[in-house]
């Protein structure tokens, strides 16, 4: 029976702030992909809009149909745009959320050493004590044999 670890509440939060750094860290992955999604959503929206443009062009043209594409395409360029700054912000925050997670893992490994360290300081007294046991066991026995 192994006694118990003196810092096991440590270890326990420790391992609580890993789990919820590496719940962070997939957070800001999800949101990053979701963003990702949007762009390519808006890039296909373009090429349909390229693809309505041309045919347009092949009968009578309106100028103001025209103009309207035009901007039409200028917005989606911008949202494009702005989105590209927030996976780029998106980004750097998940960096941050990765190198807390590493971090959380370092100090919970730090943690399970020291109490892999203290369980086999444990076993090695245990093994110590059980022989100082048999040892003094032998002992007595012998003695009694020897009083006989």
């Amino acid at each position: 029976m192994p006694a118990e670890f003196r810092f096991k509440a440590l270890l326990d939060l420790r391992r609580q702030q890993r789990d919820e750094a590496g719940a962070a860290l997939g957070q800001a992955n999800e949101a990053i992909t979701k963003v990702n999604t949007q762009i390519d959503d808006i890039n296909r929206e373009r090429a349909a809009l390229r693809d309505t443009e041309d045919v347009n062009r092949q009968g009578n043209v309106s100028v103001d149909a025209l103009l309207a594409h035009g901007r039409y395409d200028l917005q989606l360029q911008a949202d494009i745009g702005s989105l590209e700054s927030t996976v780029a912000e998106l980004t750097a925050e998940m960096d941050k959320r990765r190198t807390k997670l590493v971090e959380a893992e370092a100090e919970l490994k730090r943690f399970e050493k020291l109490k892999e360290n203290d369980e086999a300081e444990f076993r090695a007294l245990e093994s110590k004590r059980e022989h100082a046991e048999a040892d003094e066991v032998s002992n007595r026995r012998y003695t009694l044999q020897r009083q006989r």
